[in-house]
């Protein structure tokens, strides 16, 4: 199982340089992922809309991070289904997982092994 998280190749440094995921990044109390991706619609089309004129946000920018749910869960790290503030509907048939919320921060040690090689051909 994965939570799914999604980011501009920009923030690629800092995060490498932090450790891990940080809302620094995201401007909010809460990390943002999809739960178990049933495709990869949300990372071909999220570009169309994170895309602004201080971040020009391309499908070629996407960078999706992984995270093991198993593990994170193993470690007590709390996930979320609904947090204040935040909506995510998600209709059956659009073909995008629903959304957890994790607080704060969340290490690069949760990873899955294929994550981890794709962020290594980063850095």
């Amino acid at each position: 199982m994965i939570l799914r998280h999604l980011t501009h190749r920009r923030f690629l440094p800092a995060i490498v340089a932090r450790g891990g995921l940080s809302v620094k990044d995201t401007g909010g109390d809460y990390l943002q992922f999809e739960f178990e991706p049933p495709s990869d619609r949300l990372f071909k089309t999220i570009h169309d809309t994170r895309s602004s004129n201080e971040l020009p946000w391309d499908e070629t920018d996407t960078v999706a991070l992984d995270f093991d749910f198993v593990k994170m869960q193993a470690a007590d790290i709390e996930v979320l289904e609904q947090v204040k503030d935040a909506t995510w509907t998600v209709e059956p048939e659009s073909n995008v997982g629903p959304s957890r919320f994790v607080k704060s921060f969340l290490s690069l040690g949760y990873l899955t092994e294929e994550s981890r090689e794709q962020l290594s051909e980063y850095y």
